[in-house]
């Protein structure tokens, strides 16, 4: 796993989140259109879980003979990889979070 993919995907989360908040301190106009926070979550879990599922079919099409692309079957599974560790991190720092409101005095 390369420390540039990482980033990226690192890079992509926050930008997201950062149009995320660029829209809501705008007036809303439509319902829907930034995304709630759950949406947004319910999103990468999607792209997670597709890319697991692309590597998934890529790993069975060389093992069956139908591809030969080493390199290619590697990409996508470094991509799901990168992925899922990104969801992993994001869990945590959730629940650090959750864990962090929950001490508070009220």
């Amino acid at each position: 796993m390369s420390e540039i993919q990482f980033d990226a995907a690192a890079q992509r989360i926050a930008d997201e989140f950062q149009r995320i908040g660029r829209a809501r301190a705008q007036p809303v106009a439509a319902k829907g259109e930034a995304g709630s926070f759950d949406e947004v979550l319910g999103r990468f879990l999607t792209e997670a879980d597709d890319l697991q599922k692309k590597a998934d079919h890529a790993a069975h099409d060389l093992i069956t003979g139908r591809s030969d692309d080493v390199h290619q079957v590697m990409l996508s599974m470094a991509k799901a990889d990168v992925s899922f560790r990104m969801m992993v991190e994001v869990r945590n720092k959730l629940l650090e979070a959750y864990q962090e409101v929950m001490r508070m005095q009220v």
